[in-house]
């Protein structure tokens, strides 16, 4: 496969297939929205022509899922589905070579049924049933009431071939073996497979796809399309899996570990494509203002604290998900005996997830109040780029509830050591005591979480009622953590983004931008905690400033560092001249 010529996607995606739609009918949620998608996903697969699974070539996908992000959400959301979820899960779980030519060919599109509308966001408790039929050697799908239905996967329209991993309980002769995967054919151009009832869903306005439910009747799933992972059943009906069924349904939810590494990477860069859109229309904005009408936007602290924060974050995001990629994407050898990845790996996998998305969604929501109205028009994109962090608060696994997840196992100490209080970490604003200031926050909030539960059990509380008690310090104890994670990342590999374009200072006072960010979000808790002095509280929105001044030298140099080919962006916003696309085109 790395012998196989592979087209830049920056050159794919400038393609005028990929300009903004002139109808006004295809840029809100719909059909014709929704055809304009797949015909946009089918052509970079038709151009691309793959000989094998993108996830074989990590850094080419990840171009590509940055780009198409870039370019429309929407897209992006149907690749990552398609080679990641999909494909991921395929590779991982041990789909057959002919399924997976299938797949990487990219004619048929992937998809990936897990939650159900019953359960809301969670896919713990899955209701879907594949029963095992020994006389058939088939497993029969099915749905036992409305509220198993999945929900919402986009596999509503019609005359596109799909093919999805389903989630289902594993039951043989009468006995659940926890929730299994297999890849099952939802339709093809004449529409769904027999016993498979999909419902498309009304058009919604935030990253319009083509949402649907979908039902099984007793669907046939050949044993071959089971995802049986090291699980067999003999000829005699017995049931083998090297996994207990929590065991197994655990497995199988970590197939989100593909999406984690997609996720984060196309929120990282439409992060980076929004500052590159607002930060470049505040250099040629000019004000109209009394004091001075000549003056650039960008020149107002206001501005500055908005876009260079923003950009920080952007900087915060892109450094994380690259961590994330190489974390989750790692595919298991054919020789492997335990697949999937460790605890610990997992709950960073997720926490990168979470962070990505949350510094997108503050660094998109800045640029676009700063771009004024334009902001708000989809033509700009800023509001689908964040459309799509909106969606991932909860698609891909709910922030809090992962964060959550993450503060109980490492309270309980699982997999995961809490790092030391640093005594000595000099001043803690100071370029050399930020990771110092950070690792002594985790500490002292996984030490007060602890000593909560260890009360809450000696006053009789149930573990629920406990854990219920702490919510507001399980929350902190997991951002905390996050937060760490973050920092030492971008201490370690921030100027690798920078290098080429700014000079250490000006790198450092991206860094700092976040690092201050952060603390004054919290600077309460660090000034009761004496980690902080009143006088270095107060000091910290001069800091703020002294930062963005000192970027504002530097503006050029910012807006190459986010290495954004040309033709990528698109829209009014985007242009040398905003008033030539703002008064040109199809009238009525």
């Amino acid at each position: 496969m790395t012998d196989h010529a592979f087209p830049d996607p920056a050159k794919l995606l400038a393609d005028a297939l990929f300009d903004l739609p002139e109808h006004p009918g295809a840029m809100a949620g719909g059909p014709a929205r929704d055809t304009l998608t797949y015909h946009r996903v089918h052509r970079l697969h038709e151009q691309i022509a793959a000989p094998g699974p993108l996830l074989h070539q990590p850094a080419y996908l990840r171009e590509l899922l940055e780009l198409s992000a870039m370019v429309d959400p929407g897209v992006f959301h149907v690749l990552f589905l398609h080679h990641c979820m999909t494909l991921g899960a395929a590779l991982d779980f041990g789909a057959s070579d002919a399924d997976l030519a299938e797949l990487a060919a990219g004619r048929t599109i992937g998809a990936a049924l897990m939650t159900e509308v019953g359960q809301g966001n969670s896919s713990a408790d899955i209701r879907t049933e594949a029963v095992w039929d020994p006389a058939a050697g088939e497993f029969v799908l099915h749905t036992p009431d409305p509220a198993a239905s999945k929900y919402p996967p986009n596999v509503g329209l019609p005359g596109i071939a799909r093919l999805a991993v389903v989630s289902a309980r594993i039951v043989v002769a009468g006995t659940g073996h926890g929730t299994g995967l297999f890849l099952v054919p939802l339709r093809d151009a004449a529409g769904p497979g027999r016993g498979v009832v999909i419902t498309p869903r009304p058009p919604t306005g935030l990253l319009p796809l083509d949402y649907a439910s979908v039902r099984f009747d007793r669907v046939r799933v050949p044993g071959s399309r089971w995802l049986r992972d090291g699980a067999t059943i003999s000829a005699a009906g017995e049931y083998h899996d090297p996994l207990d069924p929590p065991a197994r349904t655990r497995r199988s939810q970590g197939m989100s570990r593909f999406a984690w590494g997609a996720v984060s990477t196309g929120l990282a860069a439409v992060a980076r494509a929004g500052a590159a859109v607002a930060l470049a229309h505040a250099c040629r904005r000019r004000t109209a203002g009394r004091l001075d009408t000549e003056l650039p936007v960008l020149a107002y602290r206001n501005q500055q604290r908005a876009l260079f924060g923003a950009l920080a974050a952007a900087l915060a995001a892109t450094v994380s998900a690259r961590r994330a990629t190489d974390l989750c994407w790692q595919l298991p050898t054919p020789q492997a005996s335990d697949r999937g990845l460790p605890a610990a790996s997992m709950r960073t996998a997720a926490l990168i997830k979470v962070t990505a998305d949350r510094l997108a969604e503050q660094a998109i929501s800045r640029c676009r109040r700063a771009c004024g109205a334009f902001g708000f028009f989809a033509e700009n994109r800023l509001i689908d780029y964040q459309g799509l962090a909106l969606a991932f608060n909860a698609a891909g696994g709910d922030n809090e509830l992962i964060l959550l997840d993450a503060a109980w196992a490492m309270a309980t100490g699982a997999d995961y050591e809490p790092p030391e209080i640093v005594a000595q970490f000099g001043s803690p604003l100071a370029r050399t005591g930020w990771v110092g200031l950070f690792r002594t926050r985790e500490r002292l909030l996984y030490d007060g979480l602890v000593e909560q539960l260890r009360t809450g059990a000696e006053q009789g509380l149930d573990p629920f009622a406990a854990r219920n008690e702490c919510t507001d310090s399980a929350l902190r104890l997991a951002a905390a953590h996050a937060a760490r994670i973050t920092i030492e990342a971008l201490d370690r590999d921030l100027r690798s983004v920078t290098g080429p374009y700014l000079d250490d200072a000006a790198t450092d006072d991206l860094c700092l931008l976040w690092v201050l960010d952060e603390v004054a979000a919290h600077d309460g808790w660090f000034l009761t905690e004496g980690l902080l002095t009143a006088d270095e509280v107060r000091t910290l929105p001069g800091r703020i400033d002294g930062a963005c001044a000192r970027l504002a030298a530097h503006v050029p140099a910012l807006l190459d560092m986010l290495d954004i080919p040309p033709g990528i962006i698109r829209g009014a916003l985007a242009g040398d001249d905003p008033t030539r696309d703002l008064t040109t085109g199809p009238t009525t």
